[in-house]
């Protein structure tokens, strides 16, 4: 659907359930506030499945950088979640470069693995962990030495939609595949109804969303 599409969309629900009517700018609102739920209902499942990869793949993007341990997430305006991390690094006999994934650390496990010889976090068996510096969120690199070069992968958050009634050319349709759409909407006119405590109406959308799932 283009977002012309999805406020037609929009209005039917409304229309069936007997909800106020909403203005197209509040109507972009809900859209908006709806999109990062369903990415975040996705994320724990990307990748299990084809359908899965498909949804999410127009928000698949990728930064890099150079010489540092510590990743500013700040600096990634469109960062949601990550996805993979990897680093090249020097070889421990200087001789060329390793290239290596970044895993993921848990908090509490970083002390343990710095003092097991077999689980260490060092340039072959890098690791990373997410926490705030005092000013950012960053991902700060656990290694040997500072990765001569790193790629991130991310989920970017979704654009927001826009329908712009007197000029249609400065409309911004949804980027997430035209199959994810219907179910936006849903989460949308779900959250409109919860906001006039439309309670009754609310379960039953809910419902309605629930068996599509």
């Amino acid at each position: 659907m283009n977002i012309i599409e999805m406020h037609e969309y929009c209005d039917l629900l409304l229309d069936k359930a007997n909800s106020p009517w909403y203005s197209s700018a509040e109507k972009d609102r809900f859209i908006n506030l709806a999109q990062p739920e369903f990415v975040e209902s996705r994320y724990e499942t990307f990748e299990l499945d084809e359908r899965t990869r498909k949804e999410l793949l127009p928000l698949v993007r990728r930064t890099t950088g150079a010489n540092v341990s510590e990743i500013d997430l700040s600096n990634i305006k469109d960062y949601m979640f990550t996805l993979n991390l990897i680093g090249v690094f020097n070889k421990k006999c200087g001789n060329g470069t390793n290239t290596e994934k970044i895993y993921p650390l848990q908090l509490d496990d970083e002390g343990e693995n710095q003092k097991d010889p077999f689980n260490k976090n060092d340039d072959e068996n890098p690791a990373y962990t997410e926490e705030n510096n005092g000013t950012n969120n960053v991902l700060l690199i656990v290694s040997d030495n500072i990765p001569i070069s790193y790629t991130l992968k991310y989920l970017m958050r979704a654009p927001d939609v826009f329908r712009d009634v007197n000029s249609p050319s400065n409309n911004v349709d949804c980027i997430l595949p035209a199959f994810t759409h219907e179910e936006i909407v849903n989460i949308a006119v779900r959250k409109m109804m919860a906001n006039t405590e439309q309670i009754q109406n609310y379960q039953m959308q809910n419902n309605e969303i629930n068996q599509q799932n």
